[in-house]
């Protein structure tokens, strides 16, 4: 994917994970992603490397790769977060793989393109709201997924 991306071609990814929560939803929504041209900003998603963990066997390592916003770049240090998480992750410029131009989300053909008025004042206003985020996502995940947010609930009451 990095290798086709870097000759320029723009690549369709299919979305694993809840971090990017509520926005993208893990195995539901896509990422369009194509080659960093322009210079990185606060907002812009980015599928960067992570980081390198060690294969279920062990044996091998293996790269972590997140889809993440940037919050802040000084320099070559970007912070970025993952919307639905509450700690950052931090990287070089040299670890950005790719930008995201738009996503398919719930299932459609249409691009959401990141360049529209309703997706910036989506991101900017889920930035601002980092100080409350943990309560609204608590808010989002019991409406949507009730049961299984009780039962988490539960379990850390009780420990």
């Amino acid at each position: 994917m990095a290798q086709l991306v870097q000759e320029g071609k723009s690549v369709t990814l299919p979305l694993r994970g809840y971090s990017m929560r509520p926005y993208l939803e893990d195995g539901r929504d896509k990422g369009l992603l194509v080659k960093v041209t322009d210079p990185l900003k606060v907002g812009d998603v980015i599928l960067a490397q992570i980081g390198i963990t060690l294969s279920e066997n062990q044996e091998e390592e293996v790269p972590r790769y997140a889809l993440h916003r940037i919050v802040r770049i000084e320099g070559d240090n970007i912070t970025m977060y993952g919307d639905g998480n509450f700690s950052p992750e931090h990287i070089k410029r040299q670890d950005v793989l790719a930008i995201a131009k738009g996503f398919y989300r719930k299932g459609s053909n249409h691009l959401d393109s990141v360049d529209t008025l309703h997706y910036k004042v989506y991101w900017r206003s889920w930035v601002a709201l980092r100080p409350v985020r943990r309560y609204l996502l608590l808010l989002w995940r019991l409406v949507h997924y009730p049961k299984e947010t009780i039962r988490t609930i539960k379990n850390k009451i009780c420990k």
